[in-house]
């Protein structure tokens, strides 16, 4: 994948406002992209905001799991140099809620899944993506 395509996603991601509360449009936006790839993929509402997202590559055991969390903590305008949802480049650093926590994971992750997959990587088992709100933990990401 090209960089400035990765960068986008980033950007994508920063640009959706995930205060504590709607994770729901993140899960969305992942979907698109891991439908795109022919990745398998899954949204489990909480309910109308919020969500879990489960992709996965791969088949069989054992499953490998990597996660992350899709919200972001109150981005308070007046705390800022930048619009924080807008994903700012200065010198070498690149600013935006969630930039480094964890915008910026969910980004390198479902990338990641999409390289391997677009390289026709041989994987011997499962490698299962669980990207949830914090505080909504739903056993049904865990599935065997």
């Amino acid at each position: 994948m090209e960089e400035n395509r990765k960068l986008l996603i980033l950007k994508d991601l920063v640009a959706i406002k995930t205060e504590n509360n709607n994770e729901i449009m993140v899960a969305r936006y992942l979907k698109q992209l891991c439908d795109l790839a022919g990745i398998f993929n899954e949204i489990l509402p909480i309910n109308d905001d919020r969500a879990n997202f489960v992709a996965e590559i791969g088949d069989g055991q054992p499953v490998v799991v990597l996660s992350g969390h899709m919200d972001t903590v109150i981005a308070d305008p007046k705390s800022w140099q930048t619009d924080p949802f807008e994903l700012t480049p200065k010198g070498d650093r690149l600013y935006g809620r969630g930039a480094t926590d964890m915008k910026s994971g969910l980004a390198a992750l479902v990338i990641a899944m999409i390289e391997l997959k677009e390289a026709n990587v041989q994987i011997n088992g499962t490698i299962r993506l669980l990207l949830l709100p914090v505080k909504k933990w739903d056993n049904r990401v865990l599935r065997s």
